[in-house]
C-alpha cells in the first residue's frame, strides 16, 4: 500500500489517546461559552425577540413570550447557550480534527482541507446571519401580525426559539450547497460544462427543491431559499476553477 510520505505507524491505543486529548481540548472552551452565554442569556434571548419582531409596528401589536411548563425557560436557555458555544466552538472543532487526520493526508488532500473549511464556516455564518436579520423578521411579521385578527397570539418561549434556531440553522446547512456541489466536480460525478448549459432546468429543480426543504410554511421564506440557491449555484460554478 502507498503511505503517506513522514507518516508514522503508531498502535491503536496512541490514537485512541491522542484523540481523547483532541476531544478535551474541544470540550474545554465549549463548556465555558455555554456558561457564560447561559449567564447573559435572559438578557440575549429579549434582545433576539426584539429583533425578530422588528418589523412588525408596536402600536399596533405587542406580542409577549409565554412559559407554559415550569422548566421550559430553563431549557430554551440551556439550549441557546448551547447553540452559541457549538457556533463559536465550530472552527476549533475542525482544526483539532484536521490536526488529528491531517498526518494521514496527502499534501493535495491537505490543501483541499485548508481551502474548504473556511469557506464552510463562512458560508454558514453567511446563511445564519441571513436568516438572521432578514427570514426570522419576515416569517414572524407574516404568521403572527396578519394573524391578529382570527386570534390574540401568545408564543411559547421554547417554541418561538427553536423555530428561530431551525431558520438559523437550516440556512447555515442550505449555503453549504457549493460545497456539495465542489465535492460532485472534483469526484468527477458532475462536469461543468453541462451545467452550465442547463440552467434554466436546474434553476427549476432548485425551486422545488426549496419548497421541501424551507423550514417556513409562508411562500416569503420559499423564495428567499430559491434565490438564495440559484445565488449559490452561480458562485460554485465560478470558484470551482480554484479547487
Amino acid at each position: 500500500m502507498n503511505t503517506v510520505p513522514g507518516d508514522e505507524e503508531l498502535p491503536l491505543v496512541e490514537h485512541i489517546k491522542e484523540l481523547r486529548s483532541r476531544m478535551i481540548i474541544t470540550a474545554v472552551p465549549i463548556v465555558i461559552i455555554t456558561v457564560v452565554a447561559f449567564m447573559f442569556s435572559g438578557e440575549l434571548l429579549q434582545l433576539i425577540w426584539k429583533q425578530a419582531l422588528r418589523l412588525i409596528p408596536e402600536e399596533v401589536v405587542t406580542v409577549p413570550m409565554v412559559m407554559y411548563s415550569p422548566m421550559e425557560v430553563l431549557m430554551t436557555k440551556l439550549t441557546f447557550s448551547l447553540a452559541c458555544a457549538l457556533f463559536f466552538g465550530i472552527p476549533l472543532i475542525m482544526y483539532e480534527a484536521f490536526m488529528f487526520i491531517g498526518k494521514g493526508l496527502y499534501e493535495n488532500e491537505k490543501r483541499f482541507f485548508i481551502k474548504i473549511v473556511p469557506l464552510s464556516f463562512i458560508l454558514f455564518s453567511a446563511g445564519a446571519a441571513l436568516a438572521y436579520f432578514v427570514v426570522v423578521p419576515l416569517t414572524f411579521k407574516y404568521t403572527v401580525f396578519y394573524s391578529i385578527d382570527v386570534a390574540a397570539p401568545q408564543i411559547s418561549v421554547i417554541k418561538a426559539i427553536y423555530t428561530m434556531i431551525t431558520l438559523v440553522v437550516g440556512f447555515g446547512l442550505i449555503f453549504q450547497f457549493p460545497l456539495l456541489l465542489i465535492f460532485a466536480l472534483k469526484m468527477d460525478l458532475l462536469k461543468l460544462e453541462p451545467l452550465k448549459r442547463k440552467r434554466k432546468i436546474i434553476y427549476g429543480a432548485l425551486l422545488a427543491v426549496s419548497l421541501f426543504i424551507s423550514p417556513d410554511p409562508t411562500i416569503f421564506s420559499e423564495l428567499i431559499v430559491a434565490a438564495v440557491l440559484v445565488i449559490l449555484f452561480e458562485f460554485s460554478l465560478m470558484v470551482a476553477r480554484f479547487f
